[in-house]
């Protein structure tokens, strides 16, 4: 008995191979044209403007991360918003300011986007005035984890907490 998935994944891998040969002949094709000067090769001024819109754009809010399935179905979430929680939340709790957050994500089945955050790393500044930094700390990540159980439901998330800096209140 053939094995389903194998078969389906010569399938999937001979279609991406053709896929890759159409792309590198309209390459060389569009190269052919553009060195011979031919003006229809070349990018409207407003053409480029969206396209360099589009870009600073993606750049501003980064990259799309996956988040867990809703009863609506999947859906994504961009680094900027992840980020916007995030610090929202460490600067809610009394004698922290965030200021620096970053993520470890899952794999990702679509190299458009990145998988779920596994783990959050929020850098912070805590107050001269805050009497444990200890318990600060162990403040803000349950804080973070909180909001992001509740907004995200994202339930299993690590949360590490580093203690950057120190500022007077």
């Amino acid at each position: 008995m053939d094995d389903p998935s194998g078969s389906r994944e010569r399938d999937e891998n001979a279609a991406t191979s053709q896929y890759l040969e159409l792309i590198r002949a309209l390459h060389s094709e569009w190269d052919e044209l553009e060195e011979r000067g031919e003006v229809g090769v070349q990018l409207s001024r407003r053409a480029r403007v969206s396209l360099t819109e589009s870009v600073r754009a993606d750049v501003r809010h980064g990259a799309q991360v996956r988040m867990p399935n809703t009863a609506l179905g999947p859906f994504t979430l961009s680094e900027l918003s992840l980020r916007t929680l995030v610090r929202a939340t460490v600067d809610r709790v009394p004698d922290a300011v965030a200021l620096k957050t970053s993520f470890d994500h899952a794999a990702s089945p679509d190299w458009r986007t990145r998988g779920t955050p596994q783990r959050i790393s929020c850098r912070i500044s805590a107050s001269t005035a805050a009497p444990d930094l200890p318990a600060l700390a162990d403040r803000i990540r349950t804080s973070v984890q909180a909001a992001c159980a509740q907004d995200l439901d994202l339930n299993d998330v690590v949360v590490d907490i580093h203690i950057e800096d120190l500022h007077d209140s």
